[in-house]
Order: structure tokens, then C-alpha cells, then sequence
């Protein structure tokens, strides 16, 4: 990534916006090579804003795809200590925990192409039943919205509503589903209203908007009814969120930063084991950001290593087959061009 490219466009997004930007892109791509919210940024976050210290507002700019639903508070918390103003910059996806970050911001800056999701969240425990078709896969996640529908179609378009009859449709989830599994989808539906609505109430404090962080929280909680319904900047809007249209200038300043750090980390790019390994080899390393964290004058890095190697086909003509060997390089930071 050309480091002067990116403090180019960072500064004159502060310019525009009179404020310190930081910003937070996770890999939208396949596995191995994706990534995904976490909490492991929060130290990683505080030397940034160590740096930045105190000041009237920050930015943060934001691409992805989601992943640990208790970051956001914590991370805009966070960031709230060192400003009186916090917004949020959405040059495309910033979904699921990406939105519950957003909903924490006194505005919200997107773009064009930004998009916002639902925040209903699937959950993994080691409760959760296994895949039924490949075993030796991960367990399935469970979606939070998928067991509630299940009752409430049962409830609601069946007309069930007898409690016995509601007790067998329970003893028939219960059947795939382990009890403990479904006490934690109650448990992380609670939650992350919660924390939707703790968020909100940072910017909206007035006592006649508690009707509409309720509505807020319904609609992104459970309305929308799929998780990967996905929500522009009009419909945001509408939803009751502070999304606002940006400048044409800064529209554009976002969309160039996206398109700097897409050429590097190859966002939205298919993963091919094939395109990776040089002609005449049968293997190949590699070293992928798959996240990052940047401000004007700091950047920080995840990493991974990647051994690619060709394996033999087990008959004439069958496709060819690859085997992946991963190593966490992990957070790495740089200053001034020099690793710290």
C-alpha cells in the first residue's frame, strides 16, 4: 500500500471535515484471507488515539462486514474519551457490529454506495448442533432471528396458540437444538438491544427520543427480518439513524480512500489458490493484510502468512486440489514509514 497515498487522502478528509480520522478496514474476503471485527483492536485503537490525544472531533472511517457484537460499545466508548464530537464515514459496507459501531456516532457519513445491515447476530456455542451434511465442519452458527421466526411462525401465521401445543413446537427445537444453544440466542438477543440502545443514547438524550431509539432498536433488532438485508443511505435515513448525504468532495476523498486500501487487501476479490502460484512451481508463500487501523501519522497491520502448495490429483482430469498452511503474524505497527 503507497503509505503517501493514504496520509494524502487522510489529511485532506480532516481538512473537510475538521477533524482526526481513523480508520478501521477488516478483509471482506473468503477464507483464508477474511477477517472480522474484534476485540483484539482496542489496545491497538488507544495508541492511536494516544497519539491523536484530545480534540473537538474524530472520525472514523469504516469497511466491514462485521463480527464481535460487543466491540462497538466498547470501541466507541473508547473513542468518545478523546472527543466531543464522534462520526462515522461509510464509503460502502459497514455491516452488522460495522453498524451497531455507526449507531454510536453523532452523524453518520455515507456515501453512495454505503450500506448499513441488520444486527440481529448468529451465535456459536459449543452447544450448537453440528453441520448435518459434512461433519468434520465447524458447527453451525445460529441465527438469533431464525429461532424466534420459528416460534413465531408457529405462533403468528399457524395460529398456535394453545401452551401445550407450544410446548411441543419447543420440544421439537429442542430436538436439534441444544437447550443451552437456545438460552444463548435469548441471551445474545437481549444483548444486543442492549447495547444498540446504549449506543444511541449517547447522542440521543433528550427524553421525547426514547420512542425512537425503541423503534431504532425494533427495526434493526428484528424488523427487517433477514441479516443480509441491506440498508442505503435513504433507508437509514428514514430508519430514524443520523445518516446524512456528504459533500461531493468528501464523497469523493472517501471513495478514494476505499479504493487505496481495496488495491492493497484486494476487498471484494475472490480467494484462487491457482492464480497465487507461480508458473513451473508447485508452490507458494505469501504474506496478506487482512485488517488494518490508520490515522495520519500511525498505521497498524494484521497479518498472515500463507503457504500455498499444489497436491497431487487423485486421477487424470480431476480438478486440481491445494493445501493452505496459515500462520498469525498478528498486529504490527509503523510510524513514519518505520516498523515500531
Amino acid at each position: 500500500m503507497s503509505s503517501e497515498n493514504v496520509r494524502k487522502v487522510i489529511s485532506a478528509i480532516e481538512s473537510e471535515r475538521g477533524s482526526k480520522l481513523l480508520t478501521y478496514v477488516t478483509s471482506d474476503r473468503q477464507p483464508p484471507l477474511t477477517a472480522r471485527i474484534a476485540l483484539d483492536t482496542i489496545p491497538i485503537f488507544y495508541k492511536h488515539l494516544s497519539k491523536i490525544g484530545s480534540t473537538n472531533k474524530i472520525d472514523l472511517f469504516i469497511f466491514s462486514t462485521g463480527g464481535d457484537t460487543i466491540l462497538p460499545w466498547r470501541l466507541v466508548s473508547l473513542i468518545r474519551e478523546y472527543c466531543r464530537n464522534f462520526g462515522v464515514l461509510i464509503p460502502y459496507k459497514a455491516h452488522s457490529a460495522a453498524t451497531l459501531i455507526a449507531l454510536g456516532a453523532d452523524e453518520i457519513m455515507m456515501g453512495t454506495l454505503g450500506e448499513l445491515s441488520p444486527i440481529d447476530p448468529s451465535i456459536g456455542t459449543p452447544f450448537n448442533p453440528p453441520h448435518p451434511d459434512v461433519p468434520n465442519e465447524p458447527k453451525i452458527e445460529i441465527g438469533v432471528e431464525d429461532v424466534f421466526g420459528y416460534i413465531n411462525l408457529a405462533k403468528e401465521k399457524l395460529g398456535i396458540t394453545e401452551q401445550a401445543n407450544i410446548v411441543k413446537i419447543l420440544e421439537k427445537l429442542v430436538e436439534r437444538i441444544h437447550p443451552l444453544a437456545i438460552g444463548g440466542v435469548y441471551r445474545t438477543h437481549a444483548l444486543i438491544r442492549l447495547l444498540a440502545a446504549k449506543l444511541l443514547k449517547l447522542h440521543m438524550k433528550q427524553k421525547n427520543e426514547a420512542q425512537a431509539i425503541q423503534q431504532i432498536v425494533d427495526d434493526l433488532a428484528e424488523k427487517l427480518y433477514f441479516h443480509g438485508y441491506l440498508i442505503g443511505r435513504v433507508e437509514a435515513e428514514n430508519l430514524g439513524l443520523k445518516a446524512k448525504k456528504p459533500s461531493t468532495k468528501l464523497e469523493q476523498l472517501m471513495w478514494e480512500l476505499y479504493l487505496v486500501y481495496a488495491d492493497e487487501m484486494g476487498l471484494g476479490k475472490p480467494f484462487n489458490p491457482m492464480a497465487c502460484i507461480p508458473e513451473g512451481r508447485n508452490s507458494f508463500e505469501m504474506e496478506a493484510t487482512i485488517a488494518l487501523i490508520d490515522s495520519l501519522n500511525f498505521e497498524s497491520k494484521f497479518s498472515k502468512s500463507l503457504r500455498i502448495s499444489q497436491l497431487p490429483v487423485p486421477q487424470v482430469g480431476a480438478p486440481p486440489q491445494f493445501g493452505i498452511q496459515e500462520n498469525i503474524i498478528g498486529w504490527k505497527d509503523f510510524e513514519i514509514g518505520k516498523e515500531t
